[in-house]
């Protein structure tokens, strides 16, 4: 056998704690030991020494290494592989799993030492580099969800020149862009504080005139204190691209989440356009049939309205009202708006109408500003319908028209595309397998929580459980990987059932997190004692997944993060599980 007093020297050179284990080789002769310091290692049952290492490596690999790895581990090519490259002091790189307490860790083999002039011995470690491998996974499959969801988001600004979807609290932003003419502005793709970065770009590229109008929608306050009168709402003002100015209408709707908002970027120059028609055509025209017929183009009704005595004329472009008879003419508007309002207009909308269609506050919004808006519901034949109300002032400052307009299908496409970005952003935060929430999902959640305890905020009481699913690897080496599926989703389905007012995420092959908090948290302690009682009574049927649970409570007095209290349960867990070992049910 190898005399291995002359090695220690040089294994300690070798720094054998690096190592899971470091092979020591006589090249003439085969002998060989191995040393180890992880403890993991040592339960293998496998050749620590013996007369020849090839075979021994060969027969050992085929023990403890995950068998689709096993390729590069046959006896000639581990042979032939050492003896070609003992010279070089380096071996070619391979990447195998090595089933270490039940769990695949990754590992590489390493030459340590090659043979020297005095010494026969060569010097071979198997490294593990688990760690930076699955950092790496982790790394590609966050790109390529990035990558989709950016296809997703760029196909759904193609109906706008420009998309945004920024994170009110952070500023940080996203910019989908469709237009060549508003890339040429080259504004950031993705960027630190949408509010602060856009004000800068006003004094870049918007015209001079509506600087002042522009800068003071992109102060966060003043963003938010409109989105709480209603969810979306449009401003518009011109640009200066390649020396041109051109008018861009500026969308914006506040996101499910109402922690996001998009801004939908469209250029409007040809609406404009059509616009500057309209009112030339009016300029040019004195008969009132005239006027009534040029605004008619845009809206399904029209009131021309007295605003001393309240008499009105009706213009229907289309059977707006269905078949309910609404008077073509009359001697007061807004008596007979107030009748009409209680009939067709949605019951959640009616009130709010009544306020803002008054006659005073009527006349007041419009000395205020050129057009006054309303966006509301009717119903119709019992069907909800989308409609805007236009307001403004006719040329002799006695008339109002006001035009009414269907714009369900302008609502239907804005609910779609904030749709599709919800369901975008819930697909890159959902586990495939078992439809729970996955590892981004938890680190978002994690983050949120940090942030709320990070500022002193009061955080709602909460639990954590985490789970492991015990023999994963038995399963899936015995049945396949098709069956080892089932079992995980056979134990998601068990900790969902439990757990149902809660969170439940896989944030591991085997692995789960449950975030107990609501109408669960006062129950947490009978829930959990639901599962462990349910996982004894599989024990001793011998069906049904064995978890190892462990559940742990936030305390506000001691806790400073959110992962103090993971790791405490995840503790915990590993205690139970030693307890399922100790009394032979793993």
């Amino acid at each position: 056998m190898i005399d291995i007093a002359p090695l220690y020297d040089m294994l300690a050179e070798s720094t054998i704690s690096d190592y899971t284990g470091v092979y020591c080789v006589d090249s003439k002769t085969g002998e060989f030991r191995c040393f180890t310091s992880d403890p993991g290692f040592s339960s293998l049952h496998i050749d620590f020494e013996g007369p020849d290492f090839y075979t021994s490596l060969a027969r050992d690999t085929a023990k403890v290494v995950l068998r689709e790895d096993l390729g590069c581990f046959s006896d000639e090519m581990i042979r032939r592989n050492i003896a070609d490259h003992i010279g070089t002091g380096k071996l070619p790189y391979i990447r195998f799993r090595i089933i270490i307490n039940s769990r695949p860790i990754y590992h590489t083999l390493r030459m340590i030492r090659d043979i020297s002039e005095n010494n026969s011995c060569f010097i071979i470690g198997l490294l593990n580099i688990d760690a930076e491998v699955r950092i790496k996974q982790e790394s590609d499959k966050l790109r390529s969800e990035r990558e989709i969801y950016s296809q997703i988001a760029e196909s759904l600004a193609g109906n706008y020149d420009t998309l945004y979807y920024v994170d009110t609290e952070s500023g940080k932003y996203f910019e989908f862009s469709a237009a060549d003419s508003y890339r040429s502005l080259h504004v950031p793709v993705i960027g630190q504080d949408f509010f602060a970065e856009t004000r800068e770009n006003v004094v870049r590229y918007v015209c001079p005139e509506d600087r002042d109008f522009a800068e003071g929608w992109y102060y966060r306050e003043n963003m938010m204190k409109a989105l709480r009168e209603k969810r979306s709402f449009s401003y518009k003002y011109r640009l200066l691209i390649k020396g041109e100015k051109i008018y861009y209408r500026f969308t914006v709707i506040l996101a499910e989440d109402d922690k996001h908002i998009i801004v939908c970027v469209k250029n409007i120059a040809d609406e404009i356009a059509a616009a500057q028609e309209r009112l030339d055509t009016h300029m040019r025209t004195i008969t009132y049939n005239q006027i009534a017929e040029t605004l008619a183009s845009k809206y399904d009704v029209i009131y021309y309205v007295d605003m001393v005595n309240g008499s009105y004329v009706q213009f229907m472009a289309n059977p707006i009202y269905g078949s309910l008879e609404i008077k073509e003419e009359g001697d007061d508007f807004f008596a007979d708006t107030i009748e009409n309002i209680k009939k067709i207009v949605h019951p959640h909308d009616a009130d709010r109408l009544l306020t803002l269609i008054g006659k005073d506050h009527l006349i007041t919004q419009l000395d205020e500003k050129k057009q006054f808006r309303i966006e509301y519901r009717l119903v119709i034949n019992g069907t909800q319908q989308y409609t805007r109300l236009t307001a403004m002032w006719s040329s002799d400052k006695i008339h109002v028209i006001i035009g009414v307009e269907n714009i369900d299908e302008e609502v239907r496409r804005e609910t779609e595309q904030i749709h599709a970005l919800n369901e975008a952003n819930e697909m890159a935060r959902r586990d495939s397998l078992t439809g729970t929430k996955n590892k981004n999902a938890y680190d978002e959640l994690e983050r949120s929580v940090q942030s709320n305890l990070d500022n002193g905020i009061d955080y709602l009481p909460f639990a954590i459980v985490v789970c492991d699913l015990n023999d994963l690897k038995t399963v899936n080496d015995s049945e396949g990987h098709r069956a080892g599926d089932d079992y995980i989703r056979s134990a998601s389905q068990l900790i969902c059932g439990i757990f149902t007012h809660s969170p439940v995420f896989r944030i591991g092959g085997d692995e789960f997190a449950v975030f107990i908090r609501g109408s669960d948290y006062p129950h947490r302690d009978e829930l959990f004692l639901t599962l462990h009682n349910t996982v004894a009574k599989n024990i001793k049927r011998g069906s049904g997944p064995v978890i190892a649970a462990g559940m742990a409570v936030y305390d506000k007095n001691t806790d400073r993060r959110m992962s103090d209290v993971f790791e405490r349960a995840d503790g915990m867990m590993y205690g139970d599980k030693r307890k399922l070992k100790e009394s032979g049910a793993l």
